[in-house]
């Protein structure tokens, strides 16, 4: 591809390097400083003076206005929303209704022009183009106010960049959720760490030497020794204590009972 600048010199070289330049990026660059960067570059390369990068909501209805470029924002003193709704948006949103870049050469003479906002900077003519990703528009980036009329070979230089900027956009938000991931099973693990501290803890409450009766063979409560037991049992198993009598403290105790007779 081949892009010509407006004094008839090839931009083709410096667009790619451009673009190769904003992927080396990628690792060491914020997404702010990347988009914007981009931006900065695309209003440069094609000879404007105004541009802005914006994204298109979930809802499709609405925009929320990102960043503008960096000549723009030393002359447009207008503070506008975060969230825009496309339909009654100026015709520099007409890329998303066409679904299609759109240039407006003579921005004055267009018939459904809106007006501008107390403070923006004044609009001459305008390039737009839609960014998608799986068949919808996510994104809208754009370039204004040439010297020259704008023309295919400016609208094949902002869809190159601004196609390079999304694929970073959407490697930056997969690095993102991969970090979000891995702090969320980080978590999990240091949780199920504390848990199994906690169980080697109160194990190491019942360990020692179990009392057990010389004579009788049978476990001795000494200190409480069955409760801390029942209570460790019933709090991590689904094992449940009767507190019956045995037969043998049964006959010990009550030797008046039959203890045949009670269980018929």
């Amino acid at each position: 591809m081949v892009v010509e600048g407006a004094g008839g010199r090839s931009r083709d070289g410096e667009v790619l390097r451009t673009a190769l330049d904003l992927l080396q990026k990628v690792d060491t660059a914020s997404l702010d400083e990347i988009i914007q960067h981009g931006l900065d570059e695309s209003v440069r390369l094609s000879g404007s003076h105004i541009g802005y990068f914006h994204f298109v909501n979930a809802d499709r209805e609405t925009i929320r206005l990102y960043t503008w470029s960096t000549g723009t924002k030393r002359i447009c003193t207008t503070v506008e929303a975060t969230h825009y709704p496309i339909a009654v948006a100026g015709i520099w949103v007409d890329c998303v209704h066409r679904r299609a870049p759109v240039i407006h050469n003579e921005y004055a003479a267009e018939p459904h022009r809106k007006g501008l906002p107390q403070g923006h900077v004044a609009l001459l003519r305008d390039l737009g183009v839609p960014i998608f990703e799986d068949g919808q528009i996510v994104a809208v980036m754009g370039v204004g106010n040439k010297e020259l009329p704008y023309d295919q070979d400016d609208i094949d230089l902002a869809q190159l960049l601004a196609g390079t900027i999304w694929s970073i956009v959407l490697r930056k938000r997969a690095q993102e959720r991969l970090r979000e991931e891995v702090a969320a099973r980080t978590e999990e693990l240091r949780q199920r760490n504390l848990e199994l501290q906690q169980a080697l803890d109160d194990v190491r409450v019942l360990s020692g030497i179990v009392p057990i009766c010389s004579y009788c063979k049978q476990i001795r409560d000494d200190q409480g020794y069955w409760n801390q037991l029942e209570s460790y049992l019933s709090a991590r198993s689904t094992a449940r204590f009767s507190h019956g009598i045995c037969p043998e403290c049964a006959r010990r105790l009550f030797p008046d009972i039959d203890l045949g007779q009670v269980r018929d």
